[in-house]
């Protein structure tokens, strides 16, 4: 009996506090938001079937928005999934980027649109690669997108600022970002000999590691990123066909993406 109470008691402190869970799995990029009438939802970028699928808080499908992604574009991203911020009649709305890759000349070219998740489109933004929604103190919220016209040899940004009916509840889009790691999609992708992987590091950010590790997280290789270099090739050759996962961290942010080797 003394024996059980020494191990109730040792048990006892381990067992008072709860336990972390795994609720579910995404082979997707997912994040959470908090709709105005609808409450938390989680949602995650499809970018093969150019979707956006909402899930309840059970993970149980809610909604599959599908998005126009024109012929040889791709998703980039998807932000402010809401009710009452775009408009103010409680529809769902969400704003994407979608981006095209021109080979021969090697740049990109990224737009953006705001829409309903019926399809009908509120705005659009050229050039438009990110965009974030800002609630001030005095003018209401606001909407600020950065276009960039990566055509030129030495790029050109237009900023917008546009001002928003509604308001943002969002669980986390309407956290500022701090300043890290501006990035753009590998290319090509699927590769089957060498990858790029552009990016530009923050400046005075001391020297960073690239790496890329395979679907079961086993780091493959890893090579140093200098301060103010704006791509790194690796090389994917020999490797065996799959999903690799490459990360870019530095103290002030991370960009992390993957590629399909073929």
């Amino acid at each position: 009996m003394k024996k059980l109470s020494l191990i109730a008691a040792f048990l006892l402190p381990f067992l008072a506090f709860g336990q972390i869970n795994l609720e579910n799995t995404y082979n997707y990029s997912g994040t959470y938001t908090r709709l105005s009438n609808s409450g938390d939802k989680f949602y995650i970028m499809d970018v093969a079937a150019s979707q956006c699928r909402v899930y309840n808080a059970n993970h149980t499908l809610w909604k599959t928005i599908n998005l126009t992604v024109p012929s040889g574009n791709y998703l980039y991203d998807i932000k402010y999934l809401s009710e009452n911020l775009f408009t103010t009649d409680n529809s769902l709305c969400l704003a994407y980027v979608y981006y095209y890759y021109d080979e021969t000349n090697q740049f990109y070219t990224f737009n953006a649109r705001i829409v309903k998740e019926n399809g009908t489109e509120l705005l659009t933004i050229p050039g438009c690669q990110y965009l974030e929604v800002v609630k001030t103190a005095s003018s209401g919220t606001k909407l600020i997108t950065y276009s960039y016209d990566y055509s030129q040899t030495i790029y050109t940004i237009t900023t917008r600022v546009y001002g928003l009916p509604g308001t943002i509840t969002s669980a986390g889009d309407d956290i500022p970002q701090q300043p890290g790691i501006q990035a753009m999609p590998a290319f090509p992708n699927p590769a089957s000999a060498q990858v790029t992987i552009p990016f530009a590091l923050p400046e005075g950010s001391a020297p960073a590691m690239l790496k890329l590790s395979n679907s079961s997280g086993d780091l493959i290789k890893e090579s140093p990123v200098l301060p103010g270099s704006n791509k790194q090739l690796m090389d994917v050759s020999g490797l065996p066909a799959g999903i690799y996962f490459f990360s870019i961290k530095t103290s002030t942010g991370q960009h992390s993406g993957k590629v399909l080797v073929q």
